[in-house]
């Protein structure tokens, strides 16, 4: 649903919904906070835009801080942190979790369907020669 919610509110609102639902453990948190910020991106008002994306950013940080090692929390950062506009400045930890990353993927202990968004994802980033080449090794 997180990957619909791009291109849809009513499917970004439905994920908080069942998110609201479920027990209130970093996953549920990180994803709350993620869809909470894409909810940023349908919001019309100003106001109501930069409210939805700090109380995002806050509730993905957090569950981050409970989970330091949860790769897709960390992808969740990265990817909202990247695809932010920059006069929201919330590009903190994009080197830190872009190597956090690499390394986890690297290491082989992620999820087989994860690995393979995340390295899809960091195709289409601005990457060194070196994380090019690092990307191709994985992927094969």
């Amino acid at each position: 649903m997180y990957a619909k919610s791009y291109a849809c509110k009513q499917t970004t609102q439905q994920l908080l919904q069942l998110l609201a639902n479920q027990e209130q453990n970093a996953f549920t948190i990180g994803y709350t906070g993620a869809a909470k910020m894409m909810m940023a991106k349908h919001a019309f008002n100003p106001f109501t835009k930069i409210s939805n994306f700090n109380t995002g950013k806050r509730l993905l940080n957090t569950a981050i801080k409970k989970e330091k090692g949860n790769t897709e929390l960390i992808f969740l950062r990265y990817a909202n942190q990247v695809s932010a506009p920059s006069f929201l400045g919330y590009d903190d930890n994009i080197e830190d979790d872009k190597q956090q990353l690499f390394r986890d993927l690297a290491s082989r202990q992620v999820d087989e369907h994860l690995a393979k968004t995340v390295i899809a994802f960091l195709q289409q980033q601005k990457l060194t020669p070196t994380e090019k080449q690092q990307l191709t090794n994985l992927s094969q």
